[in-house]
């Protein structure tokens, strides 16, 4: 219940649905005397939401910063959260990454760096409908096709959420820290529901979609890459107040 609630809640509340619902309602109330103000309401929001001057900021500042592992820096277990494919897509013969690919590149680069012994791939169906997307097997069939050595990698295929992926994991470890890899925006709410399972982790976060760069022209004007920043943000500050009134973290 909790899953599809927070799956439903969260859609209900991202950045483009919200605009979406106040122009619909500007529509659709037409004899509500205050009907004007809801077409200004989505205007200010598209305003806001589409500033990519602001989300930028906003996400540097929440996500966890770039991290750089010591030369003396090793760990019995690296975890690696899913949600970097399109498993709806067919046909089923190749693995579609999408922009979260990264989470599974520093993973094959720090294996072969030396930093973690076994790789352990976490995570099933993100989906209220489906429940056989194991993503986990998914990857770790394409592992298998770019000859990495499989005896070291573990797969947990059940859980939905990280909660479900933090729980799964400390069943399967006898290892009271991991080298946590997932993106950069997501490893707030997953290092601390990790360490709430009683599992310490030294985080590598990934998939960085912020900019560095100095102020430009650009970051004013309306951006659909400012509405995905926003979308970012959204869901993982609902995740993580979903996450603390349910007491995962």
């Amino acid at each position: 219940m909790f899953f599809i609630l927070s799956k439903t809640v969260s859609f209900l509340l991202m950045p483009a649905t919200l605009i979406g619902l106040s122009w619909l309602a500007y529509f659709i109330l037409k004899r509500w005397r205050y009907r004007k103000y809801l077409a200004i309401l989505g205007f200010v929001l598209f305003i806001i939401f589409t500033n990519d001057f602001l989300a930028n900021a906003l996400l540097k500042a929440y996500q966890k910063p770039v991290k750089t592992l010591s030369q003396e820096d090793h760990f019995t277990y690296g975890v690696l959260l899913t949600g970097m494919t399109n498993t709806l897509k067919l046909p089923k013969d190749r693995v579609y990454f999408h922009q979260n690919a990264d989470r599974m590149l520093q993973s094959i680069k720090l294996f072969y760096e030396g930093k973690y012994d076994t790789l352990l791939i976490s995570g099933g169906g993100a989906t209220a409908l489906r429940s056989d997307l194991q993503e986990a097997r998914v990857l770790s069939s394409y592992l298998e096709s770019i000859n990495f050595p499989m005896d070291r990698v573990l797969i947990e295929d059940k859980s939905r959420n990280t909660v479900e992926s933090a729980q799964a994991v400390k069943e399967m470890i006898n290892s009271d820290e991991v080298l946590l890899i997932t993106s950069a925006s997501h490893m707030p709410r997953a290092s601390a529901v990790f360490a709430k399972q009683g599992l310490k982790t030294v985080t590598y976060p990934t998939v960085y979609f912020t900019s560095d760069e100095h102020i430009s022209p650009s970051m004013f004007i309306p951006s659909v890459d400012a509405l995905f920043k926003w979308h970012i943000l959204f869901k993982e500050w609902m995740g993580m107040a979903a996450y603390k009134v349910a007491g995962y973290i």
